[in-house]
């Protein structure tokens, strides 16, 4: 009896041991597996959108510097038009102050895509709209932040909040058709997180790193 007691002691310990990480890894791949379908969702919609009305001037674009171009009048005509498509609602909420600020990322580990992105300003022009199955999407012309869960927790970058933009790498003046939904521009996640890229290419350790502009 005290063998089999003993026993059972050790699988306990061993137990209380490895089952938070499992389920850790459960919720990141739930995660990252919700994150895929909303990115293909966006990226599909936007394909037909620029197919459909041949507007192609929304996008991160740099000309090797750090400033951005954008053609504000597609840009609203995109959400506009994804709004409608996806069947999205208005959304009053305080969600994108419950997301850390881009210093508060840094000192805990976490990771910028490019420093030069003013994140807190750029969040709090955000305009949130929810889907029927609970996701927020938060646009700001050419960018757009992905809550894959909305309210619930943990509201984190890298982890249920993704931030992403267009991207096109011809001339403004020669704009592709072929827009990329990216993180390549502005992005970032918290200690542990993942980036979209790192997501989609189905990568277990993330590749960027601060002022990394390539996809």
């Amino acid at each position: 009896m005290a063998e089999v007691l003993i026993t059972l002691g050790i699988i306990g310990i061993i137990a209380a041991m490895t089952l938070p990480n499992l389920i850790g890894n459960y919720k990141m791949k739930t995660y990252e597996v919700a994150f895929k379908k909303q990115y293909a969702l966006l990226q599909n919609t936007m394909n037909l959108l620029t197919v459909e009305n041949g507007t192609n001037k929304c996008y991160t674009y740099f000309p090797g510097g750090n400033s951005y171009e954008a053609y504000l009048e597609d840009c609203q005509l995109f959400k506009t038009e994804l709004v409608n498509r996806l069947n999205l609602h208005k959304y009053d909420t305080d969600l994108k102050n419950k997301y850390a600020k881009g210093a508060d990322v840094l000192s805990a580990g976490g990771t910028l895509i490019n420093k030069y992105c003013n994140y807190d300003v750029y969040i709090r022009g955000f305009d949130p709209y929810i889907s029927n199955d609970g996701t927020v999407f938060m646009f700001s012309h050419q960018y757009i932040v992905i809550d894959i869960n909305g309210e619930k927790n943990p509201n984190k970058w890298g982890y249920d909040v993704f931030w992403v933009g267009w991207s096109n790498h011809n001339k403004y003046e020669d704009a592709s058709s072929n827009l990329l939904l990216t993180d390549e521009f502005c992005s970032l996640i918290e200690k542990g997180g993942k980036f979209p890229r790192t997501i989609l290419q189905n990568q277990k350790m993330n590749t960027a790193t601060t002022g990394d502009w390539t996809w």
